[in-house]
């Protein structure tokens, strides 16, 4: 059996008396050995130390001469080793910092991108002026908000799919602006007011919407005073129909009326009798600003009524509201940003229900003096009215 063996049944107490004899014996023995070199290396240092004492003695100036020497070596060896790891310092240094910059670098310019990319992208350019967002809410505005024009957007990336927007709407009567601010992010628009949607009354208009009221039915009263307000005077005024009117007659009425402007034509979307929200039309005059890219687009022929000339048949109109719907239809992600009562599908049913039934109004918005607005209440067309505003002249704002 060899030492080990021996030695592993003695530390585990396995140890016969006769081993337990042999082992205690061998540590003594190495505890006598490891003393002794452990004398015999101090007494060796010992000498070694004397030995040089000696040699310093005897030769004192000369050694002096070799320790300085050596001792200047030293330094420039150890200033050699501390350059060494000092430019492996900044090397490492460096290095980290690429790295963190290369990070960075990174997530700005891949991740941050490749999020927005997932989601809708309002600052996307739609010409020198125009952006996607700015197209957008325009077209929307027109198509929802009776006497109301987008004046300009702003948006600002945050990355990641978040954006800053700001929205400028102008009151075409009152001809002043009012700045919407939202955020939209990863494809849905937050924190707008909801004064921003100036959807119409539901029942503004006689048959607008479906079930239809007798509330505004009487309008004598109102009559009455427009026929009382002085001659300066400026009104606005919700006109429905007595039956809903194609784009021709709208046509010939907007050029019968020219001191009265047509701020917003109202369309049936759907069966006069199940007609639901939202209340869609267009405004008549191209007013505003110009929307880039649309001139001669035959996706969307007369999107842009602005910079077209001359008087608008009903054919443009009829083809004017189209594109607008269209238009809405076709851009899913905006409409995604969950507008109150806009739904893809709506604008589909509508696309279809206008191609097989025309487009056809039952009521109009419109701006101008009291005398003018009384006229156009003669109209073989008209139902009756109700008035929206007043002011006391085209200065007022």
């Amino acid at each position: 059996m060899s030492f080990k063996d021996i030695y592993e049944k003695y530390i585990n107490n396995k140890a016969s008396e006769e081993e337990i004899k042999f082992i205690e014996e061998e540590i003594e023995k190495n505890e006598i050995i490891s003393e002794h070199l452990c004398n015999k290396i101090d007494d060796d240092l010992f000498n070694i130390n004397t030995s040089i004492d000696n040699v310093l003695d005897k030769n004192d100036e000369k050694n002096d001469n070799d320790f300085k020497k050596k001792k200047n070596e030293e330094d420039i060896l150890l200033k050699k080793i501390n350059r060494k790891i000092r430019n492996k310092f900044l090397k490492t240094c460096l290095a980290s910092v690429v790295v963190v910059i290369g990070i960075l670098a990174g997530v700005k310019y891949i991740v941050s991108p490749m999020i927005d990319s997932k989601y809708y992208n309002p600052t996307t350019s739609r010409g020198e002026f125009s952006t996607q967002f700015l197209r957008d809410i325009s077209v929307f505005t027109e198509l929802h908000f009776p006497g109301i024009i987008t004046s300009y957007t702003n948006e600002e990336s945050l990355g990641y799919g978040k954006y800053n927007v700001s929205i400028n709407q102008n009151n075409t009567f009152k001809n002043n602006g009012t700045t919407y601010e939202g955020v939209i992010n990863e494809g849905k628009l937050e924190y707008i007011s909801h004064d921003f949607y100036k959807y119409p009354v539901m029942n503004i208009f006689k048959y607008g919407v479906y079930p239809f009221t007798d509330a505004f039915d009487d309008d004598s009263e109102q009559l009455k005073e427009l026929k009382e307000l002085p001659s300066t005077s400026q009104v606005s005024a919700y006109v429905s129909f007595n039956k809903d009117i194609d784009m021709k007659e709208i046509s010939k009425m907007i050029k019968s009326n020219e001191d009265l402007y047509f701020s917003w034509v109202g369309v049936r979307t759907c069966d006069k009798n199940t007609q639901l929200l939202p209340q869609m039309g267009f405004e008549s005059s191209g007013s505003g600003i110009i929307l880039e890219g649309f001139k001669n687009n035959k996706d969307y022929p007369y999107l842009e009524l602005g910079g077209i000339g001359g008087e608008y048949s009903g054919n443009i109109y009829e083809t004017h509201f189209k594109s607008l719907v269209k238009y809405m239809r076709d851009n899913k992600d905006f409409i995604d940003l969950q507008h109150p009562n806009a739904f893809t599908s709506k604008y589909e049913d509508t696309l279809d229900y206008v191609e097989k039934n025309g487009v056809k109004s039952y009521g109009v918005l419109v701006n101008g003096s009291a005398d003018d607005i009384l006229k156009l209440r003669e109209n073989k067309f008209v139902f009756g009215l109700s008035v929206d505003d007043v002011k006391v002249s085209v200065y007022s704002h």
